[in-house]
């Protein structure tokens, strides 16, 4: 039972009481259920108070202000290198719940009717996420320990609070969503998610292509490799990845090495397997390849690039080269007998395969004979998705699209930024290329680290390309959102709605005056700081998205009268604007007749 008075007092700089107001709050939460007495879990024997290996611990008397920081004092903890059972708490609700989880750290969370796992956690003390909402009748909650790319992970999980919820709520909650009425094309990229985990069977792939279900996706476009290097998925044309890999930087560790992806290719089938569940789930998949990079001279580099090095520009197979395409059409080929419902080639972020539009033509052009053989034999047409840099983007010049869209060869045209640089680029040559044509214009929308943060950038973004009138997005890297994070992947399947996007800014602008006042900036993606590849972008809450000035070591460098905020400018110019070294970023906004600022101290990585 809660029963307190909040009083809240505003004091001027000479003490004296400006305002003052006080609300009574009571409330019965008698029918929530927390759950973190963690003896009562079915596996006992498992859980003891003391670091033995081989089980999991129960921590009493953590200190809420200090790390390891613990909400309410306690908390379940897996220690890292050894395999833990499961563990499942019993329960006995009826109706649907609101399901809150805290875990200062990691663990995977499922009910027992699931058929996925979600990772929940937070690198912030005492932060509590909503992890879903759900009809509890039947379920037990089940903890996995995590796992990573060295092997099973440091888990800990503070509690688990359910909270009951109206037939009322659940309608309001579920009314955000909207209807779908536009397009939404997703990335997902098997390879990194088996990096950091242990693939035993074909039921791994289902896991994931149920997000995808859950998020609302219309086509899951699948990357299975790039040309010239090894492949992830069952291909006899070129080699699989079937053992050692190294992948990009994880926190402070360069190049961080695993077998993990080499045990999914091991035991499973990537793409049969995908496009079964796929089926099942009522999802559309396609194949996707990226054109470059062979990554030569390392664990992923294929044979086809190392038995003809005199085929490669760069670290990418030419496309001008005859042999390269007969390559390239061949693993198009198996993909489509395997079964894919369509086809995708990804010139970002290595677009270094291509020499001229007319190299880019000739490919469509056979593609479109390859994919036309398979769509007459199913009596259907098979759709290729292109997505290529947009204009200003390195290698833009050599992408012919309006012709693409003019002769049939492609079927959704996604114009696309490449790292940091040019998230806004204008729509507009692009509708006109796919204007009278069957041709479908979905612009691409970043989801890494280098693109624009959910909910306020991105949902920005989106509202101008909305406001467009385009038939929807492709969301490169689009797993990021949907495959682990429960908050995100909602987001996404508000994206195929104009109407819940066009309700989320009303919404936002309706709450703006309620809200703190702030200014916030992204985070840099790697240590030790921001590089030249990447954008700084800035976001203000409780006030106007209006007039805005960012200095730079006391320096103005930018001026705007509107979003999008970010340090210098989308172009390549703008990778020289944040030099090696500390410095000082001050930003301040428009607010009413004055200004709200704010100073940040920033590391340029050059």
């Amino acid at each position: 039972m809660v029963d307190v008075e909040f009083r809240v007092r505003i004091l001027g700089d000479n003490g004296k009481c400006l305002s003052e107001q006080t609300v009574r709050i009571k409330a019965d939460n008698s029918d929530v259920v927390v759950v973190d007495d963690w003896d009562h879990v079915m596996q006992r024997q498992f859980v003891s108070e003391d670091a033995r290996e081989g089980g999991w611990q129960v921590q009493r008397g953590l200190p809420a202000d200090k790390p390891p920081y613990a909400a309410g004092g306690t908390r379940l903890f897996g220690p890292g290198g050894t395999d833990l059972p499961q563990l499942t708490y019993p329960l006995d609700l009826k109706g649907t719940y609101a399901i809150y989880v805290c875990a200062f750290g990691a663990a995977r969370l499922r009910l027992t009717g699931d058929e996925r796992y979600d990772r929940l956690g937070s690198a912030i003390p005492h932060h509590e996420q909503l992890w879903a909402w759900r009809r509890m009748d039947w379920q037990h909650l089940v903890v996995r320990q995590d796992y990573a790319f060295t092997g099973p992970s440091v888990t800990s999980l503070d509690y688990v609070r359910l909270v009951p919820l109206t037939a009322e709520q659940v309608r309001e909650l579920e009314s955000r969503f909207g209807t779908p009425d536009r397009i939404v094309v997703s990335y997902w990229e098997p390879y990194s998610y088996a990096f950091s985990d242990n693939v035993q069977d074909v039921y791994w792939h289902r896991q994931y292509m149920d997000a995808y279900r859950e998020a609302g996706v219309s086509i899951v476009d699948a990357q299975l490799g790039r040309f010239g290097a090894k492949v992830v998925f069952e291909s006899r044309v070129a080699d699989q990845l079937l053992y050692q890999t190294r992948g990009d930087p994880i926190g402070a560790i360069r190049q961080p090495v695993t077998t993990n992806v080499g045990r999914m290719q091991q035991y499973t089938n990537t793409l049969q397997n995908s496009l079964k569940f796929c089926r099942e789930l009522g999802l559309t998949l396609h194949a996707n390849f990226g054109a470059g990079n062979c990554y030569p001279g390392s664990p992923l580099q294929g044979e086809f690039s190392k038995e003809h090095p005199q085929w490669m520009r760069g670290v990418a197979l030419r496309f001008e080269v005859p042999e390269v395409r007969k390559y390239i059409l061949a693993l198009y080929e198996e993909a489509l007998a395997i079964g894919a419902s369509g086809v995708s080639i990804d010139f970002c972020r290595y677009p270094e395969a291509i020499d001229s539009k007319e190299t880019a033509n000739i490919f469509f052009r056979e593609l479109r004979e390859l994919v036309d053989k398979f769509g007459d034999k199913r009596g259907e047409r098979v759709r290729v998705l292109a997505r290529f840099p947009a204009h200003g983007v390195r290698r833009s010049e050599c992408f012919d699209y309006a012709a693409w869209a003019r002769e049939g060869w492609v079927d959704y045209l996604c114009p696309s930024n490449i790292q940091g640089r040019f998230h806004y680029f204008d729509v507009k040559p692009y509708q006109e290329a796919v204007k009278g044509t069957s041709c479908i214009l979905l612009p691409q929308i970043d989801a890494l680290g280098w693109g624009l943060r959910v909910p306020g950038l991105f949902m920005w973004r989106l509202a101008r390309l909305y406001e467009a009138e385009v038939d929807g997005i492709y969301i490169y890297q689009g797993d990021a959102l949907i495959a682990r994070n429960p908050e995100t992947r909602r987001y996404v399947r508000m994206f195929r709605s104009r109407d819940a996007v066009r309700r989320f800014w009303e919404e936002h602008r309706r709450q703006s005056s309620t809200r703190s006042k702030g200014i916030y900036i992204t985070s840099p993606i790697q240590l030790p700081g921001y590089h030249g590849w990447e954008r700084l972008h800035v976001w203000v809450e409780g006030v106007p998205m209006g007039e805005l000035e960012i200095y730079l070591d006391g320096t103005l460098v930018n001026r705007y009268t509107g979003p999008p905020y970010l340090l210098g400018s989308q172009g390549a110019e703008g990778d020289a604007v944040l030099p090696r070294g500390e410095h000082e970023l001050r930003v301040r906004v428009k607010d009413g007749d004055g200004w709200l600022v704010r100073t940040f101290r920033i590391v340029g990585a050059g």
